[in-house]
């Protein structure tokens, strides 16, 4: 597998002509467009298109996914685990009748939906100011009442912790002509309504004021708290009918929420084609795209473009245009399956190295010693082969799924050579029947660790020196083979001499061994100057050998982790078997193995992953590349059938 060969397109054509070029490019799905990056001389008349229609997109956008939350609520339709996409086809999906009703529906929806926000919002107001006239409810006095030209009506309150004879007592001391009604209460306050004679108005107060009470200002109201308490549930009680209606009229169109996503994936579509739309230049009759495409497409791509007016070359990238290359990588369904690795550390530059052909084996592999459990093998496999089959993801988790597919047949194989079967299940099962058999077994961790830590160091080393290798011949490809001599073939060198003295091989090994080992600070000072050649030479040795070595050591956590899955699920196993019941030894052992699972999944995955991107990436990976991301159909909601 390789990088995909790319090159550049470069169109002009008529604007009336440019929506149904694009659309037809959006459906062959293989062209990426750029924003031209140098322009002709003399095409300075060209400019970028006004994103007006992209804001209009958008704004729909916001418009259905609003509608789809509001509906969310109502009716959640929710889509099971194993349950597919719904298939649609390409003109389905641009059906423009069905978007216009969708699209209809959501205004409704949003439109039902801010009504009734805003009537809540006045509901909730009544029955505050309802809530605020309780206390008044039993006073015949209506609440705007002032007094008369003799008297003062003041309606107040005390707090709640202050008796009602430390108010009456305190008016006592400076008034005389005063009646005081005592209203409602809350946990916080009493209420109440107090007449007074004018000519003490000003005694009053002040000893209201002294005894810790409010004047309240109820003027705003008109009539007795009583006759607005009715007004105010008559009109909640309205508003109560108005709100159970609009909540109706959204609840039926809950289950039309399958044309709103399937609305909502068009408008996606149409969006990121209006986002392409920007990438170009063009005047009022033309425009100009440019883009990359792969070159196994060049012939469907020109036969597309010739249909229309357009004036079109299509060449191979220079190497100065390199870092402006997006990649596109080609695999089969099993190296494929290393793409979400490699998405996620970084694309590998144009001019580099697909990673995923060489990084499979050992990713698998690795994962699966570490794992080695037939049982989780089992697991793993029929999931992921269950979710693939039933809920057809799409690429992204289809390759991810498969990349677990993979890793549990190889932690099945590693699991058969270890006799492992949710641990030693079986022995301890077989034990508590009274007839103790042991699974067949190559070797056990927990018996031949001394065995599994050399198998992790020989594993590690073959990793590392493939990826060596791998630098080697990129760099006798690029021209530099000196670079390969000094920085790879040394090492090879230094360590065949070692192992041959090792060995016995005598004067000859040695004389190997100490070849490389000038090769080695030849190379690594070769570059320097003066002093800079000592310095340079001590970097070599310490750095190179401590930092060569402690690249192999790492992978003694492929023992590590085989270690201590096995641990974890043998205590479990012999936990349950205390009991000496077949009932709580398998409780007990299923429950630990499925904790079990979980934790190695999680391990596994990250320690695996760290020695491709650290140990082995880092002998020959160039990174940096963009990804290639074409102008296609790409929806969350549906599978789209392409036409035929």
């Amino acid at each position: 597998m390789s990088i995909v060969k790319m090159k550049h397109l470069r169109a002009l054509g008529m604007t009336e002509e440019r929506e149904g070029l694009l659309k037809r490019l959006r459906s062959l799905g293989c062209v990426q467009i750029d924003t031209p990056a140098d322009v002709p001389e003399g095409w300075d008349f060209l400019n970028p298109p006004d994103a007006g229609e992209l804001d209009k997109v958008n704004g729909q956008i916001q418009e259905l996914e609003a509608a789809l939350a509001v509906l969310g609520k109502i009716d959640p339709q929710k889509r099971g685990l194993l349950s597919p996409r719904p298939q649609v086809r390409e003109r389905e999906l641009f059906d423009n009748g069905a978007y216009k009703v969708a699209l209809a529906v959501a205004r409704d929806v949003n439109d039902a939906q801010r009504h009734l926000t805003a009537h809540r919002s006045r509901r909730s107001k009544l029955v505050s100011q309802r809530a605020a006239l309780t206390p008044w409810l039993e006073l015949p006095v209506p609440l705007d009442f002032a007094g008369t030209r003799e008297t003062e009506a003041i309606f107040a309150s005390a707090p709640a912790s202050r008796p009602r004879e430390a108010v009456t007592d305190r008016l006592d001391q400076d008034a005389a002509l005063y009646d005081l009604t005592w209203c409602g209460e809350d946990p916080e306050c009493r209420y109440f309504f107090l007449l007074c004679h004018a000519s003490q108005s000003e005694e009053v107060q002040a000893a209201l004021l002294d005894a810790g009470c409010t004047r309240m200002n109820l003027s705003n109201w008109t009539g007795t708290a009583a006759e607005n308490d009715a007004d105010l549930q008559r009109q909640i009680d309205e508003l109560d009918g108005w709100i159970r209606g609009r909540e109706e009229d959204i609840a039926e169109n809950a289950p039309r929420q399958a044309e709103l996503r399937l609305a909502l994936d068009r408008a996606r579509q149409d969006a990121e084609l209006e986002r392409g739309k920007l990438r170009l230049l063009d005047t009022q009759q033309t425009y100009l795209l440019e883009g990359w495409l792969p070159a196994e497409r060049e012939e469907a791509v020109a036969k597309l473009l010739g249909e229309y007016t357009v004036a079109f070359e299509i060449t191979e990238p220079a190497e100065a245009d390199y870092p402006q290359v997006p990649v596109k990588l080609k695999n089969n369904p099993i190296t494929a399956s290393m793409n979400p690795i490699t998405e996620m550390y970084s694309m590998p530059a144009y001019d580099g190295v697909d990673p995923n052909p060489l990084m499979a084996p050992f990713f698998i592999l690795f994962f699966g010693f570490m794992m080695n459990d037939m049982a989780y093998g089992l697991i793993m496999v029929l999931a992921t082969a269950l979710y693939i089959k039933l809920a057809r993801p799409k690429e992204g988790q289809r390759n991810f799924m498969m990349l677990f597919l993979l890793c549990g047949i190889s932690t099945f194989f590693w699991g058969a050579l270890t006799g492992s079967f949710l641990g030693d299940f079986i022995p301890k099962l077989t034990g508590i029947l009274g007839r103790q058999r042991d699974l067949p077994h190559l070797f056990t961790p927990m018996d031949d660790t001394i065995m599994v830590m050399i198998g992790s160091l020989v594993l590690g080393v073959i990793q590392v020196f493939t990826g060596m290798a791998i630098s080697v011949v990129e760099k006798f490809r690029k021209g530099d083979p000196l670079d390969a001599v000094f920085d790879e073939i040394s090492w090879w060198v230094i360590i065949g001499g070692g192992a041959w003295a090792a060995l016995g091989g005598g004067t000859p090994a040695k004389v190997i061994l100490i070849l490389g080992g000038l090769m080695l600070l030849v190379g690594g000072t070769r570059k320097a100057k003066g002093f800079g050649k000592v310095t340079s030479a001590v970097g070599i040795v310490y750095n190179g050998i401590s930092g060569f070595f402690s690249d192999i050591l790492s992978y003694v956590r492929l023992m590590a982790l085989m270690l201590s899955g096995s641990v974890i699920a043998s205590v479990f196993n012999t936990l349950g078997a205390t009991f000496n019941n077949v009932i709580p030894f398998v409780i007990i052992s299923l429950v630990g193995n499925a904790l079990n699972l979980a934790l190695n999944l999680l391990g596994c995955y990250v320690h695996t992953l760290r020695l491709q991107c650290l140990e082995f990436f880092g002998r020959f990976y160039k990174e940096g590349g963009r990804p290639f991301k074409p102008l296609t159909v790409d929806t969350n909601f549906v599978e789209v059938l392409k036409e035929e």
